[in-house]
């Protein structure tokens, strides 16, 4: 089969451009791949396939993005017909409703299969859109149990199906054996290291693990914080770093093609996002056996560190988890680095001074892999071809 893949871009660092080629890479051993972007930025992940982009006007007027948008469905049927394309799976979103679209305005005869990755209700102005196209998609691949019943009971949809994010195990093992960058291996060999991955932006809340590491430091001087990724909030992020002194123990490493072998070397994952839908990161993590400390954000989080634990269910903070460690959810508010430090953040400092501490702790969580398995790319890719032949 043909298979176009449909995503913003390919661009290193992204989890849901990292899902893109994952999934792309994995097809392409039985199908003919091609990946379709709106942006052509790099550097890029390896993927294998034929690439395509549409280089969008990133214009911000909402006239434009319309427009855009339209244009965008009508290339994608032209793309469909001319490379004779069997399959579209849309990654996020922009991709989903612009793949839809394709096939119910312009008589696009293709399957199409949207992924959606978010939590449903992060972006407010979709909602409208969501309820419209998606039931016209033979069916919308949820990242996580949750985002699936949210949007069957919120939405109405019953065109749905969970299968979760994937990682290559074996793949990553390997990886983990690599060395990091030289100037940091020292670092990392002999201190006491946290270590967060993900795009410096709003939706991961990096802010409130630097101002919270801040009072770890105050008891531990040489605690270190690694945090590997790049993005719009690398400047304040930077600027917090100096007016809290912290620019010998915290330390932006920008995007990481390889980040096995500094989860490896690290004693400690802390995840502060304010939403997911179902972070990659915790799984790649997991894989590694490293002690986890995550928000209890919507979605994912819960799902993977938890899978005993009733996805509604109320629980008590910090929630010491059968893979991780659950702490109460951050407002969707910027913090400066003058700002006192609230409860929660108070409770991510003592919980990482814990783990410093307690080496009978951080035992009890170096189990991840036996969780990780069930992401394992042999499972998921057996559900994925299992849904093309339905």
């Amino acid at each position: 089969m043909k298979i176009l893949i449909i995503s913003d871009s390919l661009a290193l660092g992204g989890g849901a451009e990292k899902f893109a080629v994952s999934l792309g890479n994995e097809f392409q051993k039985n199908h003919e791949i091609y990946h379709l972007t709106s942006f052509d930025d790099d550097p890029k992940y390896d993927f294998k396939g034929e690439y395509l982009t549409f280089k969008e006007d990133r214009s911000k007027n909402i006239l434009s993005k319309i427009k855009n948008f339209f244009i965008m469905s009508y290339k994608i049927k032209r793309i469909c017909k001319k490379k004779e394309i069997d399959i579209i799976i849309g990654v996020g979103e922009v991709a989903n409703f612009r793949a839809i679209l394709s096939r119910y305005l312009f008589k696009n005869k293709v399957k199409v299969f949207a992924s959606h990755h978010l939590y449903p209700e992060t972006h407010r102005i979709n909602i409208d859109r969501i309820k419209f196209l998606y039931p016209k998609a033979d069916k919308v691949i949820c990242v996580s149990k949750i985002i699936e019943k949210v949007l069957n009971k919120k939405y109405g949809l019953n065109n749905l199906l969970t299968i979760y994010n994937m990682i290559n195990i074996q793949s990553n093992l390997k990886n983990a054996d690599n060395s990091p960058i030289e100037k940091y291996k020292e670092i990392l060999a002999e201190k006491f290291v946290f270590i967060s991955i993900g795009r410096l932006s709003f939706q991961k809340g990096q802010w409130y693990l630097i101002r919270s590491f801040k009072e770890v430091t105050n008891k531990y001087a040489d605690a270190k914080l690694f945090i590997l990724g790049d993005g719009d909030l690398k400047s304040p992020l930077t600027e917090m770093i100096l007016d809290l002194n912290l620019e010998n123990n915290v330390f932006l490493l920008g995007n990481q093609k390889n980040v096995y072998p500094f989860l490896q070397m690290s004693k400690c994952f802390v995840l502060t996002s304010l939403f997911e839908g179902f972070p990659l990161t915790l799984i790649e993590t997991l894989s590694m056996d490293l002690p986890i400390i995550s928000v209890d954000c919507k979605t994912g989080p819960r799902e993977c560190l938890c899978p005993g634990l009733d996805l509604d269910e109320e629980i008590n903070y910090p929630y010491f988890g059968e893979y991780g460690v659950l702490i109460e959810p951050f407002e969707k508010k910027w913090k400066s680095s003058k700002d006192k430090l609230n409860n929660k953040e108070q409770i991510l400092s003592d919980l990482m001074i814990k783990f410093i501490e307690d080496p009978n702790l951080r035992n009890n969580y170096i189990n991840g892999l036996k969780r990780a398995k069930n992401f394992d790319k042999n499972l998921i890719m057996d559900k994925w071809e299992k849904l093309f032949t339905e």
